[in-house]
Order: structure tokens, then sequence, then C-alpha cells
């Protein structure tokens, strides 16, 4: 979305401190959508990995992240290696034998494609309340 940080900066003009949360909370929101279908897509062995993809919201954005201190494996999993590991000509993670995994990974990027209609309803629907209450 673009022009969030302008609408941003004009809540905070008009001392709607509060409109301003409620809209980061809306970016929330959205990014959670995205990060239930991304959780929904990934392999189940212990749950770990599932558990590590989770909305984040901070300042003028909102983005879902996957892995933990505990789940180094997540880029792994999601996106493989090219990296030569223990005399292997190539190791490729999931995709053993492709050669390469898929440049946007398989659930972070193919989950944003997925919901991409409902994220930015969510998001018209958030703004369109916060200039609402400005009276726009």
């Amino acid at each position: 979305m673009e022009g969030l940080a302008e609408l941003r900066r004009d809540l905070r003009k008009a001392e709607k401190v509060e409109d301003a949360a409620e809209l980061r909370a809306g970016m929330k929101k959205a990014a959670n959508v995205v990060a239930v279908e991304a959780r929904s897509r990934i392999p189940v062995k212990s749950g770990m990995a599932q558990g590590s993809v989770r909305a984040v919201s901070g300042g003028n954005k909102a983005y879902v992240v996957g892995g933990r201190a505990k789940v180094q494996y997540y880029g792994w999993l999601d996106f493989g290696s090219r990296s030569p590991v223990s005399g292997r000509r190539r190791s490729v993670g999931p995709w053993k034998g492709s050669g390469r995994g898929p440049k946007e990974g398989r659930f972070i990027y193919p989950a944003i494609k997925a919901k991409q209609d409902e994220v930015t309803k969510i998001i018209r629907d958030v703004v369109s309340k916060a200039l609402d209450k400005l009276k726009l």
C-alpha cells in the first residue's frame, strides 16, 4: 500500500494518536491473515516451523516473518539453499533434485498472493475509517 506514512503523519498532525494505533492494528490484522495462510502451507513434523510464522507491525509497516532462534532452519525450509554442505555439490533443501528452490519461497510469498484481495480489503477499510474520523 502506498501513502500509509503520509496518512499516519497527517493523523499525528490532527492529534488523533489513537487513530494511528488503530491503523497499525488494522495493518497487523491484514498481515495476520497472510500468516495464518502461510502456516497452513507448512508441512508439520514438530510444529516449530509452523509456530514461528507470525505477523509483526511497527511504524508504518506490517509484515510476516518466519523463524526464531530455535527455528533457524525456517529459511532453508521456505527457500532452500544453494551453498555446498558436507562435501555435497549442492544442497537444495526440500527441492531435492530440482537444482534450486523457488525464487519466492514456498510459504509466505505464495500466501501473500493467495490472500492479496482480502488483505487489500482490510487495509482499505482501516484507512477509510481513519479518514472518516478526520472528516476528510
